[in-house]
């Protein structure tokens, strides 16, 4: 509580968690993505670097124990919720996790102390501040004047949202579904009041100038190895096979499959729907099987309002090879 003004700012302050944890057996840690401080938008109510917002946090399964933490995001002003997936690998004897923050920076940290490795940008457009390779942050444009309209990339959905990146150790590569779109925050001062959204700030979200991808990235460099682009933001989290495959789903209601060494579209299904979830695989039998609900909803003015009149059907669909 030392990162916060003296006072009761830190009893609301958020740093929810509100995606799956992940847990290494060896270390016998479990690793917590946190969300924003609140208010949102307005810094000046909470001066300080307000942890454990936007961090990664290393905690010990036993005792409960904060071992080790990382934060993306100090004293975030942009609404870059940190709480999405730590990706547990092991690289070159290292033991590692792969973190796409809100931020548009992908962070592979060392997991045994959750200190940086790397740090490098995974999207086009970023403007709000800069992080080097240690990952210090420089903050450049926020919403600090009450009133003042202030336009920044990428906007509060971020780069990625909660949906999830993935490793694969067969071709060694990081794979992340991309959102390329900015927003306008316009600071409004707002007290407290139990159970009314505490933002601090009115937003749009661009409804032209976007675009998206999913991207894959060396993790021993940072280096983008190939991109295969869409015209507007990925939505969905990805899944990656042992067969080389890379699966996910657009907004538009496409399932895909690219070729995980090169990015090329392999084969696609519309599902009537757009995608905003998770597919998965398993066996039934010896026969490999892969799973995804579609249905589009979920706070789409966060990420891409020009799609909220879009049809928000919800089906989930079983694929297979044939027998």
């Amino acid at each position: 509580s030392e990162t916060w003004p003296d006072g009761p700012e830190w009893q609301r302050g958020g740093a929810n968690c509100w995606v799956t944890s992940t847990f290494d057996p060896d270390l016998n840690l479990l690793y917590f993505g946190t969300g924003n401080p609140c208010p949102d938008f307005d810094g000046d109510v909470r001066p300080g670097d307000n942890l454990y917002t936007d961090s990664g946090v290393a905690v010990d399964v036993d005792t409960g124990e904060i071992k080790a933490h990382f934060q993306y995001t100090p004293h975030d002003v942009w609404d870059y919720d940190s709480t999405m997936e730590h990706i547990l690998f092991d690289l070159d004897g290292q033991k590692l996790a792969a973190h796409f923050d809100k931020n548009g920076f992908l962070y592979i940290l060392d997991r045994t102390n959750m200190e940086a490795v790397r740090v490098v940008p995974f999207v086009d457009r970023i403007d709000w501040g800069e992080v080097d390779e240690k990952g210090n942050v420089t903050p450049k444009v926020f919403p600090d004047k009450e009133g003042d309209p202030v336009h920044f990339w990428p906007g509060p959905a971020g780069a990625k949202e909660w949906t999830h990146a993935c490793y694969n150790p067969n071709t060694e590569l990081l794979y992340a579904p991309v959102q390329d779109v900015g927003a306008t925050a316009t600071r409004r001062r707002r007290e407290f009041v139990e159970s009314i959204p505490y933002w601090g700030a009115g937003v749009a979200v661009d409804l032209e100038d976007m675009a998206g991808s999913i991207s894959a990235f060396d993790p021993r460099t940072g280096e983008e190895r190939w991109r295969w682009r869409n015209d507007i933001p990925m939505c969905a989290s990805l899944l990656t096979t042992g067969g080389g495959l890379v699966f996910g789903g657009e907004p538009t209601g496409e399932f895909n499959a690219l070729d995980a060494e090169s990015g090329d579209l392999l084969w696609q299904f519309q599902c009537g729907s757009g995608h905003h979830s998770s597919p998965s695989t398993y066996e039934v039998d010896g026969r490999q099987y892969i799973a995804v609900p579609s249905g589009w909803g979920a706070w789409n003015e966060g990420f891409l309002p020009g799609m909220l009149g879009a049809g928000h059907g919800s089906a989930l669909f079983a694929f297979a090879l044939p027998e």
